[in-house]
């Protein structure tokens, strides 16, 4: 009967195939809270917004949506929430943010608008 001995280099391959074996298995978990795809926000109207000072500011919006499995279109646009606040008695640089989650819990990519309160002529 013959011995297997294992080289040095035998044991390297080993770990290396070992390392990349894992790696492989522990980044192709499977989501399980929907169907993988985050939502996507498009803003509406310009982006950066020129706004005149002490003009009350009315935001241009935006529109969100998701993809489903199916590879239906589902409109999110009503649970976008809206963050920032802009200062029309103030000339300067302001900033609104949109966000949104659908029902698998996944966030679109946040979208920041650049509001600049400039004085008017």
């Amino acid at each position: 009967m013959k011995t297997l001995l294992l080289t040095k280099n035998h044991w390297s391959i080993i770990f290396i195939l070992s390392i990349t074996l894992m790696m492989t298995f522990f980044s192709c978990k499977k989501d399980n809270s929907g169907d993988g795809i985050s939502p996507e926000i498009l803003l509406l109207g310009a982006n950066p917004l020129n706004w005149a000072k002490d003009i009350a500011y009315e935001d241009p919006g935006a529109i969100a949506y998701d993809v489903t499995e199916n590879g239906d279109t589902l409109d999110l646009t009503a649970s976008i929430v809206i963050s920032g606040n802009v200062d029309v008695t103030s000339a300067g640089d302001y900033s609104v943010s949109y966000n949104v989650t659908d029902a698998g819990g996944l966030s679109a990519e946040e979208k920041v608008r650049k509001v600049i309160v400039v004085i008017g002529k």
